[in-house]
């Protein structure tokens, strides 16, 4: 399942590839009516159904269309028969209909020259499966580092499904190459630099170091307990943030996203309602933490908010950093031990 199931996110990622010159009218992009960035994501998800999707399942076209309107319009629930697919559930849901087994029924379906064998054993399960697909595909765009307009997504979807997309492939490359190698960060960069200024005159508590960090202690700790090599090994619970923020990452129970606590509650039951905490040394980690888990004592909680040079850089880090993006932590320091 997974390898099929993934594909529907793929029509995602794939655009994190590509950029915007000209329209296929001449029309600069950025002049648009429509949200060009908006109308490419829909461009390359018919893509993928045309050419990846239907091809190896088969599934309902025009179902998988009309859920990924619905979705993008801001229904976030689906029923079909007495199935409901959510957010929190869309995996588990997935595992049954697009799970493992359906790779033997794929694989039978694209070695049939007559096209007449089916992937899924009823209409209800094709309709099941491609509601799961769409409902994927739109749930996926809360990762993206913009914002979605319906219009214009649906409007590149249909358009290049009819072979009428005003907008080539090449010229749509380059202006996503514009957009996030160019555009994206300078946003980031000055979006990060506002919201730190911000954070420094109005967080109550808040301190400088000289690197730029800004800190808040919590709880100190004990001070004759810290790191003070870059070689110094932690133990630590955390929650990373963006500056919306969002948590991308944390080890603590109470702060992962439902979705994650829904998974836990499903596959990991021995480990609900439980932290889980993490170590590692301070050369291993990026430079925001190796300083700033100098400044408090082992038990002790620190709040950092980091800027992105200190952070993940230019680079970013995976779907959910971008590029120059300064990030906040909530830690608490567990335990230090020195290296011998």
């Amino acid at each position: 399942m997974k390898k099929l199931f993934s594909t529907a996110v793929a029509c995602v990622l794939a655009t994190m590839t590509m950029s915007c010159g000209n329209g296929a009218s001449g029309t600069p992009c950025s002049k648009e009516k429509f949200d060009t960035l908006s109308y490419i994501v829909g461009m390359d998800i018919s893509t993928q159904i045309d050419n990846g999707i239907m091809p190896q399942l088969k599934a309902d076209y025009d179902v998988i269309v009309n859920t990924i309107k619905k979705a993008v319009n801001g229904k976030d629930k689906f029923k079909v028969g007495d199935v409901k697919i959510t957010k929190e559930n869309i995996q588990e849901v997935g595992m049954k209909y697009l799970g493992p087994g359906i790779s033997q029924k794929v694989q039978a379906a694209m070695a049939d020259t007559t096209g007449m064998t089916e992937v899924f054993d009823t209409p209800t399960d094709k309709e099941i499966a491609s509601t799961l697909l769409g409902a994927d595909i739109a749930f996926s765009f809360e990762k993206m580092p913009f914002e979605i307009k319906a219009k214009s997504l649906m409007q590149g979807i249909e358009e290049t499904h009819n072979g009428k997309q005003m907008i080539t492939t090449e010229e749509a490359r380059e202006f996503m190459q514009n957009y996030f190698t160019v555009v994206l960060p300078e946003k980031n960069g000055k979006l990060s630099k506002e919201w730190l200024e911000k954070i420094e005159k109005k967080e109550k508590g808040v301190k400088k170091t000289e690197s730029g960090i800004l800190y808040k202690i919590v709880s100190e700790g004990d001070m004759n307990v810290k790191a003070i090599n870059d070689t110094d090994t932690v133990k630590v619970l955390y929650t990373g943030k963006t500056r919306e923020d969002k948590v991308f990452d944390s080890n603590r129970w109470s702060d992962l996203p439902d979705e994650r606590k829904e998974m836990i509650k499903k596959f990991q039951p021995d480990q609900v309602e439980k932290d889980n905490p993490i170590e590692f040394p301070l050369n291993r980690v990026i430079k925001g933490w190796t300083e700033g888990m100098k400044l408090v004592g082992q038990g002790g909680r620190i709040i950092l908010w980091i800027p992105a040079e200190l952070a993940y850089g230019k680079q970013g880090a995976g779907q959910n950093i971008g590029a120059n993006e300064a990030l906040c932590f909530d830690v608490e320091l567990l335990e230090v031990k020195s290296a011998k």
